[in-house]
């Protein structure tokens, strides 16, 4: 318990020092003046290991470069402060402290040592500049160039402050190139993550707004859209099967419930129909208020369809009767079902809505409207389509078909076309 609550601590602690004064920047700019606090403190890290190994190897020969060291350290509290200044300040900071640490670092051990090599990281600092300050980065870069020449030229390359032996400089200067390699690899790896950053950020919202796109419309009509968002969407369909199911006394249950439970009651129902037309690959177009809307044959081609469509409103009884079990309410639909014609189409410039319209849907309407509660009425036009599977009202069933499906059948005329309760046959 005691190390989680220090590791939670120790966490917290490390994000405060990272997100240190960024709070007021945009998003971008605020990534990368975090990633100039953390490699502020890589850089604190890497002094105070060298401080370390140069106190192990040899204290009493070492010491004033330590002492030195350790007196730089504390300066490198300052770029986190200058973020309230300007977006590149800390990283000129840092760029300033280490140039005079490190020339200092040379004079008192020698430029035999190769601390002063740690400058040829310099031009890896554009990097935490940003594009939009190349420049101050180029004439910071050349800056430490001139202090790199001066010390390499003009320093001794053995310290009178520290005398140390030739095996021991040249163990520094071992380490001092491999810090440069370090240096340089970190500034890389933070240059990697500040770029798949807004590219991780980019790919989650673009399949996020590819899963919103697909739940508003099918797949083929939202590919047309973002192939040619200008085209606009219309197609005629010589044949398409339209199912409307609604729910019986909902107007009643919808004035007497809290907002909440309605809302995951007809969530609770509709999400049984969306795995049903999913299951049969029939087209969800929209729900109106308690009512639900399926296509089958459309925006694809779909041989079947009508029996399709047909078996997903049996289905619809049987989730009915099922929900009205679960619930302990008396649950029953009207539904209704027509085939014909159609055109279809997506509408609107915000909110896209793919939508369908014609003859054929108000027919199906209407069979919906016009029916019985846990009954399905169709029209003799599907009806002919699904002839081999289902039989209607006036066929009586053979001694074979015992087994047979049946409900309660009513039958009517509508717009010319006989309406009949659909029931199924099993083989």
């Amino acid at each position: 318990m005691m190390w989680a609550n220090l590791s939670i601590l120790s966490n917290s602690v490390l994000t405060g020092i990272v997100n240190y004064g960024t709070e007021r920047y945009s998003k971008g700019t605020a990534r990368r003046l975090r990633q100039t606090n953390a490699f502020n403190g890589f850089v604190v890290l890497l002094y105070g290991l060298f401080g370390a190994f140069y106190a192990s190897v040899d204290w009493q020969t070492l010491r004033p470069l330590v002492i030195a060291i350790g007196a730089t350290m504390p300066l490198f509290v300052i770029p986190p402060l200058l973020h309230r200044v300007n977006d590149y300040a800390a990283m000129l900071s840092i760029a300033v402290i280490n140039g005079g640490a490190l020339a200092l670092l040379a004079y008192i051990v020698g430029t035999s040592s190769g601390v002063h090599f740690f400058l040829f990281a310099a031009p890896a600092a554009i990097v935490f500049f940003g594009r939009h300050h190349v420049r101050v980065a180029a004439f910071t870069t050349f800056c430490i160039l001139v202090v790199f020449l001066l010390v390499e030229f003009y320093l001794p390359p053995h310290g009178s402050i520290v005398p140390a032996s030739p095996t021991l400089l040249m163990g520094i200067r071992a380490a001092c190139v491999s810090g440069v390699m370090g240096l340089i690899f970190m500034a890389v790896y933070f240059a990697i993550r500040m770029l798949e950053s807004p590219e991780a950020a980019l790919e989650r919202e673009f399949d996020r707004s590819e899963g919103l796109l697909l739940n508003l419309m099918p797949t083929s009509i939202a590919s047309r859209l973002k192939n040619d968002p200008s085209e606009i969407i219309a197609d005629h369909f010589d044949e398409v099967t339209i199912l409307f199911a609604d729910i019986v006394d909902f107007t009643p249950r919808a004035s007497q419930s809290p907002p909440r439970e309605l809302v995951r009651y007809l969530n609770r129902v509709f999400s049984e129909l969306d795995e049903l037309a999913e299951k049969y690959q029939l087209e969800k177009i929209k729900t109106i208020g308690d009512a639900y809307m399926v296509a089958g044959g459309m925006p694809d081609p779909q041989v079947g369809h009508a029996a399709d469509v047909a078996n997903m409103a049996l289905e619809i009884l049987d989730v009915t009767r099922k929900l009205s079990a679960e619930l302990h309410e008396d649950l029953r639909v009207r539904v209704g079902i027509h085939t014909g014609p159609a055109v279809a189409g997506v509408i609107g410039t915000r909110k896209l809505f793919y939508d369908v319209w014609g003859d054929t849907v108000n027919t199906a309407s209407r069979m919906e409207s016009h029916g019985s509660a846990g009954k399905i009425q169709v029209t003799e036009i599907p009806s002919a389509h699904w002839a081999p599977l289902f039989y209607s009202k006036d066929e009586a069933p053979s001694k074979s078909e015992a087994r047979a499906r049946w409900s309660s059948i009513t039958s009517r005329v509508e717009r010319g076309h006989v309406a009949s309760q659909l029931v199924r046959c099993h083989p």
